[in-house]
């Protein structure tokens, strides 16, 4: 069986496993741990930030499988940057698969320091998807890295959003990918760039078109258009699905560092409006990003957000958003059992790597707030879980709860 066959088995398995697991407790999923994922980074030259990439020889396992790259690697990552364990960037020679993920030429290592349970990203993520088909977000998988044969820890490998994960039509002249534009804030912050890049342009190539003035129009839009305009043309510029199931799931993991960053704003071509793709959902699940306990005493401020502040006062918004919260209740995607079965699921994989990065990266460090191990944590993220659906619930006057 070669590596692509036995990828698509493992996802396939995976599957029948989120089937399974209402039936299962969870000292039987402790008890049937997967074999653990490993990547090898073999490099000449010391690893540089951001974009002081050098050349790598990278090794991947899955199950008996091994599997060789060529490719570059930095390290990457903004406040999480002063943690001594680094998230990696990966870029390879060829689009390839990683960890039995999908074929992609771009990769996050997320070192998931902060997060001492390594699923508050994956299961926004998985959420954000199971949602609705035209929500995009990074798939991910658990490995244990090594840096020139010296254990790094356990990461979470995450697909970078490119122009092949979010289908971008790359001849199509309207296409255009955002990390984190800046248009959704009352006043946009002053950020010095090199580059003259302020909004985050991936796609196309800044140098080459600057795409700037179309999400420009799309703020002015905002801030400019009459209520009747306003109604009436606001889904011309962004998908209101999309936007009303981002809305929820900010509301529902309480992620307050997502309201304005931590997303990406793309048209895929002519015929799309504008989506929201999901990314960096640390700060969520009853912790925010500095790592900070937060059970709902402090929820999201989504009024800063321009775009969802104006929604808001709109009553079909309203109405929108409790019926589709609703609708998710009902369905069961969002639902206390499909969190615990998705927790349950992602522990397989993570358990087999947890000895080896608390011996590199102890629970008990200065920079958490407090001595909490694995076990612990998912307690934490679970308990609030179940306090967001009462919230939530409550919020959209819903009475029967699952």
């Amino acid at each position: 069986m070669n590596l692509n066959q036995v990828a698509k088995f493992v996802l396939n398995i995976g599957a029948l496993l989120l089937i399974l697991l209402p039936f299962q407790s969870c000292q039987r999923v402790k008890e049937t741990e997967e074999p653990m994922r490993r990547i090898y980074l073999c490099t000449d030259q010391e690893i540089g930030w951001w974009e002081q990439k050098v050349p790598c020889q990278i090794t991947g396992t899955l199950g008996h499988d091994t599997l060789h790259y060529q490719g570059v690697v930095n390290y990457r990552g903004g406040t999480s940057s002063k943690f001594y364990k680094h998230s990696y960037t990966l870029k390879l020679s060829q689009a390839d698969t990683l960890c039995g993920l999908p074929k992609n030429k771009s990769w996050i290592l997320n070192a998931s320091y902060i997060d001492k349970t390594f699923m508050r990203h994956k299961l926004c993520y998985d959420l954000f998807r199971m949602m609705g088909e035209y929500n995009v977000a990074p798939q991910c998988q658990y490995a244990l890295v090594y840096e020139n044969n010296n254990p790094k820890g356990l990461y979470v490998v995450m697909q970078r959003l490119n122009k092949k994960v979010l289908d971008i039509d790359k001849h199509d002249s309207t296409a255009c990918i955002f990390k984190e534009p800046r248009i959704f804030y009352v006043e946009m912050p002053v950020v010095e760039t090199t580059d003259g890049n302020y909004h985050g342009q991936t796609f196309p190539e800044f140098a080459v078109k600057d795409a700037s003035g179309l999400v420009m129009q799309f703020r002015d839009f905002i801030l400019t258009a009459s209520d009747d305009d306003f109604f009436r043309k606001i889904s011309d510029w962004v998908d209101i699905r999309n936007v009303i199931d981002w809305h929820l799931l900010l509301l529902f993991t309480n992620n307050g560092d997502g309201v304005l960053k931590n997303f990406y704003l793309y048209k895929k071509n002519a015929q799309t409006p504008f989506r929201i793709a999901l990314w960096d959902c640390d700060h969520s699940f009853g912790r925010d990003g500095d790592n900070e306990l937060n059970m709902l005493q402090v929820t999201i401020d989504d009024d800063r957000n321009i775009m969802l502040n104006r929604l808001w006062k709109l009553p079909w918004y309203r109405e929108a958003m409790a019926k589709r919260w609703t609708q998710l209740r009902d369905k069961g995607v969002v639902s206390y059992k499909t969190i615990a079965n998705m927790v349950m699921y992602n522990e397989r994989f993570i358990r087999p790597g947890l000895a080896e990065n608390a011996g590199l990266w102890p629970a008990n460090s200065k920079d958490y707030f407090d001595d909490n191990e694995f076990d612990e944590e998912v307690k934490i993220l679970l308990k609030f879980a179940k306090l967001s659906l009462e919230a939530m619930d409550k919020r959209f006057q819903r009475n029967v709860r699952k």
